[in-house]
């Protein structure tokens, strides 16, 4: 073992560079030199920028921080020397995907590894030539791909932190169960209509291609009409995902499209908040949207996803033309 090698995982605070008992104001300005330091297109690494995000999410707000702290244990990471005195290191900020290797063990959740089905690439990976149009075989066996892109000269702290929310949901509870899945992170399909036609992330599993985004709402509880969120004193309209889900269905005829919105609190919760729907909301006439399923909060969310995903054809496959023609569609 290496002498500077960590001899435990990083907090968050040592994540975003920053001392414990730092201001908001300062966490703030940390996570933004962090988010551009680690940023694939500022020469970091999708690796690196999902740590940042994941640490961002942590302590972002005063009462996630405040959370946090108290999983720390001792005094709390505000008191001075909290960070050298506390008997637990905190929660492990891994890059997304990052699974033990040789048993396959889901570190997320501790618990035994799951059985994986055998994955089955279309075409083979030691076909060679590779066709045209067909992703290359050392990018097919990867399971995520893309980073999310910057906007402008500083990042967009909310929709970072809803967008790190959406790969922790992924990678802890629906890759395992899926080994055929893979993720794809911010594709931009053109100006074709008014609206920007950037997808947040994508997941491909055998003939069936789920485009997802996110809302944040305040907590309570929520009814779905077909077009709004309303709680009586907060109304929210989901992203518009029809248009871009229509363009991908005309790029990719043989896969089936989906779209499916997750809705979050600033808690990180897998049952809130509570989305109801009223009479009439399945009904087209009554869709705003083409959406698989009603926006939802986590867990039902993921049960939505994994129906949609699993009644494909061929859930084991990766499909690596459709992979090919996707992976174009990166920023």
């Amino acid at each position: 073992m290496s002498a500077d090698r960590p001899s435990r995982p990083r907090t968050a605070y040592e994540v975003l560079g920053v001392a414990p008992n730092v201001s908001e104001d300062e966490l703030r300005r940390a996570h933004r030199r962090a988010a551009r330091a680690a940023h694939p297109d500022t020469g970091g690494s999708a690796a690196a920028f999902a740590a940042v995000a994941a640490a961002w999410e942590a302590v972002g707000t005063p009462e996630a921080r405040a959370r946090y702290d108290r999983s720390l244990g001792g005094t709390g990471a505000h008191a001075p020397g909290a960070a050298s005195t506390r008997r637990d290191p905190g929660p492990t900020f891994t890059p997304r995907g990052a699974r033990t290797a040789a048993t396959g063990t889901d570190r997320s959740s501790g618990g035994p590894p799951p059985r994986e089905r055998p994955v089955v690439f279309v075409p083979p990976l030691s076909t060679s030539p590779v066709p045209n149009g067909v992703l290359d075989a050392a990018r097919s066996a990867r399971r995520w791909h893309g980073a999310p892109r910057r906007r402008g000269l500083l990042p967009d702290d909310h929709r970072q932190l809803r967008q790190a929310r959406v790969l922790r949901l992924l990678e802890r509870h629906l890759l395992p169960g899926f080994p055929a899945a893979r993720v794809l992170t911010g594709l931009s399909l053109g100006g074709r209509f008014t609206r920007s036609l950037d997808v947040d992330h994508a997941v491909l599993c055998g003939d069936r291609l789920a485009v997802l985004s996110s809302v944040q709402v305040p907590d309570g509880v929520y009814t779905w009409d077909g077009q709004v969120l309303n709680s009586g004193r907060a109304v929210a309209a989901p992203p518009v995902l029809g248009p871009a889900m229509v363009t991908l269905q005309r790029r990719l005829p043989n896969v089936t499209v989906g779209g499916l919105v997750l809705v979050m609190t600033d808690r990180d919760a897998m049952h809130t908040p509570v989305v109801r729907r009223v009479r009439g909301a399945d009904d087209p006439e009554a869709q705003a949207d083409l959406l698989t399923a009603p926006p939802a909060a986590g867990r039902d969310f993921l049960r939505e996803l994994s129906l949609f995903l699993g009644t494909g054809h061929a859930p084991e496959t990766v499909d690596r033309a459709s992979m090919g023609a996707l992976v174009e569609l990166l920023y």
